[in-house]
């Protein structure tokens, strides 16, 4: 239904919150197009399932993914330097 992956997403948005606005110290643009491309996911995501149920979500939970790690390793660089100098 569409309720649960609106409860997906309310579960790794402050993951994904955290990640954008720290990446997008260092990297604005990157982080910017990332956390867009993320959005388009969680839409994808939750339009597949509401119309295609559990099998549907599966292009946007990709696509999501895939945004988120890059996010990630931006983040995970950002810590490193940091705590590098």
């Amino acid at each position: 239904s569409v309720q649960r992956a609106h409860q997906n997403t309310l579960e790794v948005l402050p993951l994904v919150l955290i990640q954008v606005c720290t990446a997008g110290l260092v990297y604005p643009r990157t982080a910017a197009a990332f956390g867009g491309i993320w959005v388009l996911g969680r839409f994808l995501y939750g339009y597949g399932y509401a119309k295609g149920g559990p099998k549907g979500r599966m292009a946007g939970g990709i696509l999501s993914n895939l945004s988120s790690f890059p996010l990630f390793f931006m983040t995970v660089k950002i810590a490193y330097d940091f705590l590098s100098k």
